[in-house]
This record gives C-alpha cells, sequence and structure tokens, in this order.
C-alpha cells in the first residue's frame, strides 16, 4: 500500500517537473510538486510502517493537491486527468467505502476548482468529465475486485475439496478435524475417527474400467455424506480411502456409524455397479491429542480388519486410555437399533 502510492506520488512529481519545463507549456504550480516529492520520499523511507489510517489520508490529500494544481493553472488543461490516480489507489486498498470518499472528494474538489478559474475556463461539462470518468474507474476496479473475491474462494474451496466425490480432501480433512479437536480437548468430550477403505478396488477397476471404479467412489462419498451430521467431517483422503471425524462419539458410536455405512453400502448399491465391500478402522479418545495420532491408530485397526479377512470394522483398543475399547455387543445393537 505505502509502496504504490509511492510510486503514484513520485510519477506525479516527474510529470509536473517535466510538463515545467516544455516549451509551450503554461507556468505551473511549484508548491503541489514540492508537496507531492516530500510525500514520495517520505513513503519511501518510513512508509512501510506508517499506520493504515494515515495512508488512506493519502488519497483525499492526492485529490487536493490535483485541485490546487488546477486552479493555479490559468489556462485550461487536462490536469484533472490525475484525479484518476487517487481513485484508483483508494478503491483498490479501501473497497466500496473508499470508493464512495474519495469520489465525494473529488466532486467537491473539482467544483471548487471550477468556482475559482476564469469564466471562460469554467463550465459544468468539465466538471461531468470529470466525474464520469473517475466514477467509471471506481466501478471498474471494484467489479474486478469482486471478480477476483470469487474466484479466489473457488480456489479455496477446490484446494480442500474432492473433485470425484464432492467430500473433503486431505488437506481440508486436515484443517477440519484439527479445529473439532481443539474443541474436543477445550470441552472435555470424546471424538472418533473412522477410515474405511474398499476392499479390493483395484480388482474392481481392473475387471469393470476406471470410469466404474469413479462411480462407485461416488457412490461411497455420497453414503457418507448422507448419513454423516452436520458437525462430523468427511473426507476422501486419497485413492480408496475415506475418513470420517465424528466429533462427540465414543468408540461404540464410531463403530455403530461404519457398519451401517458398510451394510447399506452391501445391501443398496447402484444398479450397473458391481457389489462392493468396505474395512474400516475405528479409533477414539476422551483427551485427543493431534489428528495424525487419531488417524494412525484408525489406520492400525483398518490394517487389522484386512487381515482378518476384510469386510469388516475393527475398533483400536489403547492401552493407555482404558475403558475406550468398544464393547461389541452393545456396538452391535446401536447398528441394529440405527
Amino acid at each position: 500500500m505505502a509502496y504504490t502510492a509511492a510510486g503514484i506520488y513520485g510519477a506525479v512529481a516527474l510529470d509536473g517537473l517535466v510538463e515545467g519545463f516544455l516549451p509551450g507549456d503554461p507556468k505551473f504550480a511549484l508548491p503541489p510538486v514540492v508537496v507531492v516529492l516530500v510525500i514520495f520520499a517520505i513513503l519511501v523511507t518510513v512508509g512501510p510502517h506508517m499506520p493504515r489510517w494515515a495512508l488512506a489520508l493519502l488519497g483525499p490529500l492526492g485529490v487536493g493537491l490535483v485541485s490546487y494544481a488546477l486552479a493555479a493553472t490559468p489556462v485550461a488543461g487536462d490536469g484533472a486527468v490525475l484525479y484518476s490516480l487517487p481513485v484508483l489507489w483508494t478503491t483498490l486498498f479501501s473497497g466500496r467505502r473508499g470508493a464512495a470518499a474519495i469520489l465525494a472528494c473529488v466532486g467537491a474538489g473539482q467544483a471548487i476548482t471550477l468556482t475559482l478559474l476564469p469564466a471562460g475556463s469554467s463550465y459544468p461539462g468539465r466538471w461531468v468529465d470529470v466525474m464520469v470518468s473517475v466514477c467509471s474507474i471506481a466501478v471498474v476496479i471494484l467489479a474486478l475486485q469482486r471478480r477476483n473475491e470469487l474466484l479466489l474462494a473457488r480456489l479455496a474451496g477446490e484446494a480442500r475439496t474432492d473433485a470425484l466425490t464432492g467430500l473433503l480432501n486431505r488437506r481440508g480433512f486436515h484443517e477440519r478435524a484439527s479445529v473439532e479437536l481443539a474443541r474436543a480437548r477445550r470441552e472435555a468430550t470424546p471424538i472418533a475417527v473412522a477410515t474405511i477403505d474398499i476392499d479390493y478396488f483395484k480388482r474392481i477397476n481392473d475387471e469393470w474400467g476406471h470410469e466404474t471404479g469413479d462411480r462407485v467412489l461416488a457412490h461411497i462419498g455420497r453414503l457418507l455424506s448422507s448419513a454423516c451430521r452436520e458437525i462430523d467431517v468427511a473426507a476422501r483422503l486419497g485413492g480408496e480411502e475415506f475418513a470420517v471425524l465424528l466429533p462427540g462419539a465414543d468408540s461404540s458410536g464410531a463403530y455403530a456409524f461404519t457398519e451401517r455405512i458398510r451394510l447399506e453400502l452391501a445391501t443398496t448399491g447402484e444398479s450397473e455397479l458391481p457389489t462392493t465391500r468396505i474395512s474400516a478402522g475405528v479409533a477414539a479418545s476422551n483427551s485427543p491429542g493431534t489428528v495424525d495420532e487419531l488417524l494412525q491408530r484408525a489406520d492400525s485397526a483398518l490394517y487389522d480388519a484386512k487381515r482378518s479377512g476384510r469386510d469388516r470394522t475393527v475398533v483400536a483398543t489403547d492401552q493407555t486410555a482404558p475403558g475406550l475399547a468398544v464393547d461389541r455387543h452393545s456396538a452391535a445393537r446401536a447398528v441394529h437399533a440405527h
């Protein structure tokens, strides 16, 4: 903000000095050029350390200097084009409110300037020309800013979302999960994570084709989205691996959740899709550490499910946190209840 202002003030000072010595140009007002050079020097040396409110005053100050220079010039000229610089700069850094304020300054400054000029050089059309030009500049800058904001928001969303399933990707999952784990620690509530992996997914791709494999992934993504609560965090971590963070859930609740997904997937598959089975690992904690630690425990349980024959859910046990191991009979009853 400071350096761009310095660039603008420096360019205006150079313009004033050059025009003052060109043959045939009218006599120029020296005080505005001196002030602009001083401001340029200040901005270059200490500008980045100045408070934002002080920098914001540079726009109205620039309008005042342009108005003074125009009023001090004995003949009509094209110096009013310099109003565009403070309008552009203020709109860019201060948004709609700044644009409205600087446009008001330009309107007042140009009106006062015209009243001070000789009658032959002062007419309403000059004010209208200036205001139409600077308002157009402000509108264009605001429109481009809005477009950039929407683009950045979309890119940020895409950077955290898996395009195939619509779920979060690994980056998005870690960001959301870190927030939920911090909340669980503050509120002393349990939290669980389930990692899910499609059994023999390579065989599906080889026998049915990658397009069908993508449809299977999308189908599982829809199942997870419909089964999750608003506070749950579902993600595709990569390949055929998914994860769901379940705030407020213990091992039994997380086990019931994954079993419900596993049974629903086995019985309500889409037409023209191969029969799909999943293995899942569940880990829960009453005093969660990091996201990676919780995922590592769930992954270990997932590997146990794979080694035990697949198509099942295994709950991680934690020897350092007694009472977290699931009661399989109560978990089974929870699944049937759902």
